[in-house]
This record gives structure tokens, C-alpha cells and sequence, in this order.
């Protein structure tokens, strides 16, 4: 099988929940003070909508200036015929579209710029549920309202293009009949076929299974691929993922393995993989580490959510099936 080697950064995040104590007097009147004026903006809001956090947000007027902190919401933004004027921190490599070069780079979902963002006086900043849900009341208070997106599946994909639709005054439905034109198109080509796959996020020594309730398990069950680890538990804090048994592993022998990298350099991280797994008797004696049949997925379709490049992710995983069917 053809090898591809890329290199993939995932960040894995915790979210604390923080318990309130009881409330005295002075609480109790500032929580009215935040009813009432959520109550005034429902009222005058010429535009209210539900983000993947499952907050209400109102907007007085439409939002004109956007900030999106990560590449997925920046290219749906563009994809939709809008653009934006402020944007995550990244090498121009890997900005799309290339219009977005001209924005203001603002920092990352994990260490945000405040005071350059609010110099750019956003309307709305689109950010990272996952990642910048306790960073609301801070980009909030800027004067900025902020809706939070993110996807652990395909359909997650298709809510965020009709979300950011939404906000923009948009329609998504092309967007979201690509996806399931792509994915049909995919489902017929792999009739009959199934090939046997593991897909792993870490880096050796600390590693783990990605479930089909994460996206790249999504993705790799709707491109035809049978997931050895889909009745694995994921872990406490990371559901979507779970901790490598190898036992089963081994009985259910993958045909392939995928890797998605956290962290290291690219080349020393696959070779210390690669000799891992042949040193391992275990490893070695399944259908994947015999073949050679590991492939490190690219960072910018599998590392984060691919966005609208969500139909060339099918498409990669789709041909690493059937390479190992040739």
C-alpha cells in the first residue's frame, strides 16, 4: 500500500466545571440584572440563534464584523460568500482560502489575544466549544457577541454550516448536499467491502483509540472502514476515545492503522511508532503491522475539524481502504 506521511496535532481538552456557593442578596440582584437584559436583547434582537453549546444568542443588528478562531468556521465563512476580519494565528501555509491572509491574526482557540481582538471591534467572534466556552464571558465583554461551533461527526459538520448559514444570513443547503453526495457516492463505490481499521491519536507511549462517536471515527466508518476498537470505553474525560486494548486488538487483527500524531517531530515520531509496534509481538502479529499497512493522516483533514474540506477527508480515507484491498 502507498504510505502517506503527514503529521497531525490534536489538542485534548478537560473542561472544569466550577459549583456555585448560595447566593446573598447582592447575587441574587445581579442575576436579576443579567435576566433583565437578556430579556430587553430577546426583545430586540433582529436575530437569535442556538450555537453547538446549546446557548441562546441574540444579536440587535446584523453582524457585520467576524472573528473565527479556527480554520473550520474561517472557511465556511468564505465558502458562504462572506469573509472575515479577524482570524486564528497560523503559518499562511495553511490559511484557506488565501483571501483570509489579509486578516488580522488574532491568536489561537488555547491563547487568545484580547486586546487585539477587541481593537478589531468584532460584531460576533465564532469560536471553539470545546475549547472556549469559559473564554465567553471575557470575549463578551469586549462588546462582541460569540457563537460556539465544533463537530465530533459529519453531521456536526452539516449543523455548523447551517449555524454560521444562519448568522450570516446565508443558506448552507449546497454546502451540506455536497456532504451527502459525497458520502452516497463513497457508500455505492464500497458496497460490499469492508476492511478491518484502527485508528490511534497520541504518540508512543500514551496513546488511544478513536471511537466512531469522534469525527475521525465518523469519518473512517462513512468511507467503508470497520472500526476494530467501536465497542472499546472511552475514557472519562475524552469519550470519544479510549485507551488501547491490545488483546482485542489482536483478535480483531486490522487490515491497516491509522495514526493521528500529538506533538514531536514529524519523522522521528512515525519511525519511533514504526519500531514499537515491529518490537511488540503483539503489534507484529496483526494484518497492519506485517503489511506495513500504517498510515499518518494529515494534519489539516484529520487534526482538527476539516470544515468544508470534510469531503476530501472522505476521500483520503476512502483510497487508504482500498489500497489495502488491492
Amino acid at each position: 500500500m502507498k504510505k502517506i506521511i503527514f503529521i497531525s496535532m490534536m489538542s485534548l481538552l478537560l473542561v472544569l466545571v466550577t459549583a456555585c456557593g448560595p447566593k446573598d442578596v447582592a447575587s441574587s440582584n445581579t442575576t436579576n440584572e443579567t435576566s433583565n437584559k437578556q430579556k430587553v436583547a430577546k426583545e430586540d434582537a433582529v436575530l437569535s440563534l442556538t450555537d453547538m453549546a446549546g446557548r441562546t444568542v441574540h444579536f440587535t443588528k446584523k453582524p457585520e464584523r467576524i472573528i473565527t478562531l479556527t480554520n473550520s468556521d474561517m472557511g465556511i465563512v468564505y465558502a458562504l460568500g462572506r469573509s472575515v476580519v479577524g482570524r486564528q494565528t497560523m503559518d499562511a501555509s495553511g490559511v484557506e482560502p488565501s483571501a483570509a491572509l489579509k486578516a488580522t491574526e488574532v491568536g489561537n482557540t488555547h491563547d487568545l489575544n484580547l486586546e487585539k481582538i477587541a481593537s478589531l471591534t468584532p460584531d460576533v467572534i465564532v469560536a471553539s466549544s470545546e475549547q472556549n466556552l469559559k473564554d465567553v464571558p471575557a470575549l463578551e465583554s469586549i462588546g462582541a457577541q460569540v457563537v460556539l461551533t465544533g463537530a465530533n461527526s459529519i453531521a456536526d459538520i452539516k449543523k455548523q454550516e447551517a449555524i454560521l448559514a444562519q448568522l450570516l444570513g446565508k443558506d448552507a443547503t449546497k454546502l451540506q448536499q455536497e456532504i451527502d453526495t459525497k458520502v452516497a457516492d463513497i457508500k455505492q463505490e464500497q458496497k460490499g467491502k469492508a476492511v478491518r481499521a484502527l485508528l490511534i491519536l497520541g504518540a508512543p507511549g500514551s496513546n488511544y483509540a478513536a471511537l466512531p462517536n469522534s469525527l475521525s471515527g465518523d469519518i473512517l466508518e462513512k468511507a467503508g472502514g470497520v472500526n476494530v476498537a467501536k465497542d472499546f470505553k472511552g475514557v472519562e474525560n475524552f469519550p470519544q476515545y479510549a485507551s488501547l486494548n491490545i488483546e482485542k486488538i489482536v483478535q480483531a487483527d486490522p487490515e491497516v492503522i491509522f495514526l493521528m500524531i500529538h506533538g514531536g517531530d514529524e519523522k522521528e515520531t512515525e519511525i519511533a511508532f514504526q519500531k514499537e509496534m515491529k518490537q511488540n509481538d503483539a503489534w507484529n502479529s496483526t494484518t497492519a503491522v506485517k503489511n506495513n499497512n500504517i498510515v499518518v493522516l494529515p494534519a489539516d483533514l484529520f487534526g482538527t475539524n476539516p470544515g468544508i474540506r470534510i469531503t476530501k477527508a472522505l476521500d483520503f480515507m476512502a483510497n487508504e481502504l482500498n489500497q489495502v484491498q488491492k
